[in-house]
């Protein structure tokens, strides 16, 4: 065997980074079970410990939520206002920690206390935080990593700074399509693939793909789901967001670099995710979020266009009729009355000039590939629909009295949505729902009754006329719970951490079909880092390499 100056080298550091690890782990020898993510919406922040329990019988692996808890004081309140940066005023650390800390009290108390230090925290901002400027979301996450590890009430000490952050749409949505798949029993914690017998696949040869989701907000949606291979990468709107990497925090299936100048041969890798995956593969989703196609900012920015249309006009008219809302129902816009007439079919072609489309008519749907100006795949699979698809639509179901769709919920044909959408509308408020505010619909609350025939009517026709959903499918499952469990993001973002840090595989050949090394490394307990698990898999292959003379 012959040993180079390269291979010493290569040696040299792969027992560098061995020995750093080595000494990581020493200080946190017991690896968690358990996971902390906490969710810090506009209204509060809310903590949830999962943990991934192995069955000793069938040696599977489960994540169970073993509890939730929130403040409602979001994080945005501490936050510097304009006068406090006029005035270089810092961010204090102390009121900033002391706000979340009862949330990590609960934590500590069903955690066991060997598991404290070794625990994943993750603390993952969403709505109220990606509207304030970066550089103060970050002073505000500095002074909260500084407040907490200087609390000595704070036990998990193995949060870092770098797990502190605001997570963008594109990655919500993501985490989101993973818990629903996996509680739908579409894969296991490992992402692997589980076809209808509850096996585990190494081809998938039976599956069609994993579910999508669609979510919904008042200030964004969020749609993600796994095109067919034949869509080519070059035919997205650069706005989209179809690969991502772990340092984006959604990597599941780190693949290696191109590795051809560390060995003398060209190499070439060999395809990780085919058409049919056998393993739920984040960079191979198609992922966006719709900024201001919110239920709540796209319903003001209809009205600001009748708004302005009116005003152009130069009529002296003080009122609008409003066909997105209950008949005989009234509110007030900047200085105008918008009078609802209940119609829905127009509302519709209202909500339509907003999507918008590239094309000019709506009469073939199937062909529709661009929602706010982003072209996007054509639709592929079964979607979980959450939040306010859920909520709203819902609503139309118990109030429109249409018989098939309540038959069918919560898989209804798009055509039976759509067919209610009159039947509620052109209900009257006076006489009505005015009078049923509070005993309407179990997740609709009376300040929100009055949006209902908009929010229906929006939703239906971003479905149909947006996204190309067809009239007759029933690709869409409008969901709350899973099997008694909420379909939330915080479940999607743990088991995708989970897998990462527990299984790295790749395989490579040479050029000429050759293979060259194949590896597969199930990393349990040893807190593998993204960029040693690649050193030490590029160690391997070049050690591989080694000629005999």
């Amino acid at each position: 065997m012959r040993i180079t100056t390269r291979n010493i080298l290569l040696l040299s550091y792969f027992l560098g980074i061995c020995i750093s690890n080595a000494s990581s782990k020493s200080r946190h020898s017991i690896e968690s079970p358990f996971r902390i993510v906490i969710d810090g919406g506009s209204t509060g922040s809310r903590l949830h410990i999962f943990e991934f329990q192995k069955d000793s019988v069938t040696n599977q692996t489960e994540c169970i939520r073993l509890g939730s808890t929130r403040v409602d004081e979001p994080l945005t309140a501490y936050a510097r206002t304009q006068e406090q940066i006029q005035n270089a005023q810092a961010v204090n650390a102390t009121l900033v920690s002391n706000h979340l800390l009862p949330l990590f009290l609960y934590a500590a108390d069903i955690i066991p206390t060997e598991f404290h230090a070794s625990t994943f925290v993750h603390y993952q901002a969403t709505a109220g935080m990606r509207l304030i400027p970066k550089d103060e979301q970050h002073l505000v996450y500095d002074a909260l990593y500084e407040g907490l590890h200087n609390n000595s009430q704070f036990v998990f000490s193995n949060l870092q700074r770098e797990n502190i952050a605001t997570l963008d749409g594109e990655e919500e949505a993501l985490y989101g399509a993973v818990a629903a798949n996996y509680l739908k029993g579409v894969v296991d914690v490992k992402l692997h693939m589980i076809n209808k017998d509850g096996i585990v696949e190494d081809e998938a040869l039976d599956f069609d793909g994993p579910l999508g989701a669609l979510d919904m907000g008042g200030a964004s949606m969020q749609i993600v789901y796994l095109p067919h291979e034949e869509f080519e990468d070059d035919e997205l709107d650069e706005d989209a967001q179809y690969h991502l990497t772990r340092d984006d925090t959604f990597d599941i299936h780190k693949e290696m670099m191109q590795i051809s100048d560390w060995n003398d041969g060209d190499l070439e890798e060999l395809p990780i995710l085919q058409d049919r995956p056998n393993r739920l593969n984040g960079d191979k989703f198609f992922s966006t979020s719709y900024l201001s196609y919110g239920a709540d900012q796209f319903r003001e920015r209809l009205w600001n266009t009748w708004v302005v249309e009116i005003l152009a006009s130069n009529s002296d008219n003080k009122v609008i009729l409003n066909p997105c809302s209950f008949n005989g129902y009234e509110s007030e816009w900047k200085g105008f009355t918008l009078r609802g007439t209940g119609d829905a079919k127009k509302c519709a072609r209202e909500v339509n000039r907003l999507i918008p489309h590239h094309q000019d008519t709506t009469e073939d749907i199937a062909t529709m590939k661009t929602v706010g100006g982003v072209s996007h795949p054509p639709i592929r699979g079964h979607f979980f629909a959450m939040s306010l698809f859920f909520f709203t639509l819902d609503c139309l179901r118990e109030l429109s009295g249409h018989e098939k769709l309540n038959d069918t919920w919560p898989t209804p044909k798009i055509s039976d949505l759509t067919e209610a959408l009159d039947m509620l509308c052109t209900r009257d408020w006076k006489d009505d729902l005015s009078k049923i505010p509070g005993k309407a619909h179990e997740f609709t609350r009376p300040a929100v009754l009055p949006d209902r025939c908009f929010e229906s009517v929006y939703m239906v026709t971003l479905l149909r006329d947006g996204f190309g959903f067809k009239p007759e499918s029933k690709d869409i499952t409008f969901t709350f719970l899973v099997d008694g469990n909420e379909v939330e993001w915080s479940m999607g973002m743990a088991i995708s951490h989970f897998a990462e840090d527990h299984l790295h595989s790749t395989s490579f050949r040479t050029v000429d079909g050759e293979i060259v090394r194949s590896i597969n490394q199930t990393h349990s307990g040893d807190n593998c880092t993204s960029m040693f698990c690649y050193m030490s898999s590029k160690f391997q292959i070049a050690m591989g390499n080694w000629r005999i003379y």
